[in-house]
């Protein structure tokens, strides 16, 4: 007969089994198969329902008996409550097929707490009978009061609801704020943002915060984004100078692609300093960071080396007391030890050369006859690797090169030639062998500095084939080689 508990079994046992199957789903990986079981147990619900004349939407008969309207009721409330559920997990589902699960949380999240509260609403209206207006009156009292105590709260909720809406970032993108805070956005929750920076730190941002700054986002479009860095220089030094000395330090970065166009603008000028701002395009397999650092450096030295040369415009001669060139010595550590006569000696010692873009200075396989200091331009350094073509490095001024063939009589393994006007300082052989009979010392100080240009795979050398690949087995072959050469004891 109609409002009999006989009719609520067949609803009952589809109850049990869709709580079995949500305890054995429970802590399990998200998968078709688990979601379609889900699905068939709330579709079999909903059958036995229905077969037992209940309507999730009505409230049950006044006229049947306290014990079935009280299960009905029951029954009624599981099934909202699952059909919530069920429609999460499809929900889920759907974003798992693409992978984007941990990219649309917030999203997952809005849509699951829409359907709960949907389920909540149809609860109370349909199974509990309880009018509508009096909730909504009352819920809008506690609204208002929960509204002044929690400001804050939902200030980041709802710039969270903007954020996720508009899509400035992602999850996986790399931002950068205002304040400097930068880093790889982890997690966008209710509340904040989570962003992984560079050192490893997790830094919470409310998103009340992040809509009130400016965000960029270096992740967005795709393809490789320009690098913009800033340079102060002094204002006595002539703007034209400046850029010419920047120009150079491009040209003295191997990471930075030639291939886009690179843009140095004065931004403005004062009485305290100028400010420069360039704009290059790291390579792909370049690092933004440390082409950073070899750009800041490259610069001051095209600077200084402008600035000296400007001063000695008059000076330059084919040998002698060039006033760089001691001040090229003045700049290797390496002679740091040597006293102010020794110095000035191999200043002395030093031959000048000027090379046009393209002139070759090193052959790969020659035994270079001089130590070959870098006074203004820059060279560059090339080998093959596999059948190509492969630039090793570039010097800047300051930098040397070839100290292979006075130290220890090994040939360079790479093409030198200079990449744009290049003036060169050679100290020869003979200078440095009688430098090193005075200071043996130093012969270990040289070996170290090419055993780490080797292992830094920046390799100028023709290492022998049996040679060890350890460290102390390449420093080791290389004191060997010296002594041997200059009949040294290092």
């Amino acid at each position: 007969m109609p409002g009999s508990f006989e009719q609520l079994m067949m609803p009952l046992g589809a109850v049990a089994l869709n709580g079995v199957l949500l305890l054995w789903c429970g802590r399990r990986r998200l998968t078709a198969l688990r979601a379609a079981l889900r699905c068939a147990a709330f579709l079999l619900l909903t059958v036995a329902i229905f077969r037992a004349h209940i309507t999730p939407t009505q409230t049950p008969d006044l006229s049947a008996a306290a014990e079935y309207r009280l299960v009905r009721g029951a029954v009624q409330i599981v099934w909202w409550l699952l059909a919530a559920s069920t429609a999460s997990l499809l929900a889920r589902l759907y974003f798992a097929f693409d992978d984007r699960t941990r990219q649309e949380r917030f999203t997952l999240d809005v849509v699951e707490t829409l359907l709960y509260l949907t389920a909540a609403v149809a609860i109370v209206a349909d199974v509990f009978d309880i009018p509508l207006k009096g909730v909504l009156a009352t819920s809008g009292a506690v609204a208002i009061v929960l509204g002044l105590a929690l400001q804050s709260t939902l200030a980041d909720l709802f710039s969270g609801f903007v954020i996720n809406a508009t899509a400035p970032y992602r999850v996986g993108d790399h931002i950068s704020l205002d304040d400097n805070t930068e880093g790889v956005v982890l997690e966008i929750t209710w509340r904040a943002t989570h962003v992984l920076k560079r050192n490893q730190d997790l830094i919470v941002v409310p998103n009340s915060t992040i809509a009130k700054t400016r965000v960029t986002n270096t992740s967005v479009p795709g393809g490789v984004h320009a690098t913009i860095v800033n340079f102060q220089a002094v204002p006595t030094l002539r703007p034209s100078t400046v850029i010419t000395a920047l120009r150079l330090a491009v040209e003295s970065c191997v990471d930075i692609d030639e291939a886009k166009p690179v843009d140095i603008v004065t931004k403005s000028v004062g009485w305290q300093a100028v400010d420069y701002e360039i704009t290059f395009f790291v390579s792909g397999e370049g690092d933004s960071n440390k082409t950073k650092n070899v750009f800041f450096d490259a610069a001051h030295r095209h600077l200084e080396a402008l600035a000296t040369l400007t001063d000695a415009r008059d000076a330059l001669k084919e040998t002698g007391d060039h006033p760089l060139a001691r001040k090229l010595i003045d700049g290797i550590d390496v002679f740091g030890l040597l006293s102010t006569l020794e110095k000035t000696q191999l200043a002395g010692a030093m031959t000048v050369r000027e090379l046009a873009p393209g002139d070759v200075l090193l052959h790969t396989g020659e035994v270079p006859a001089a130590i070959s200091i870098v006074g203004y331009g820059v060279v560059s350094a090339s080998t093959q690797r596999d059948g190509k073509i492969v630039e090793v490095m570039r010097f800047s001024p300051s930098e040397y090169f070839g100290e292979s063939g006075p130290v220890a009589g090994v040939a360079v393994d790479a093409d030198l030639f200079a990449r744009t006007h290049v003036i060169v300082f050679d100290l020869p052989a003979s200078a440095v062998a009688g430098l090193l009979r005075v200071h043996p010392g130093m012969s270990q100080a040289l070996a170290a500095k090419l055993a780490e240009r080797e292992r830094r795979g920046q390799a100028l050398m023709q290492v022998s084939h049996d040679q060890p690949t350890t460290h102390h087995g390449l420093l080791a072959w290389l004191e060997r080689t010296m002594q041997t050469l200059h009949g040294l004891r290092v």
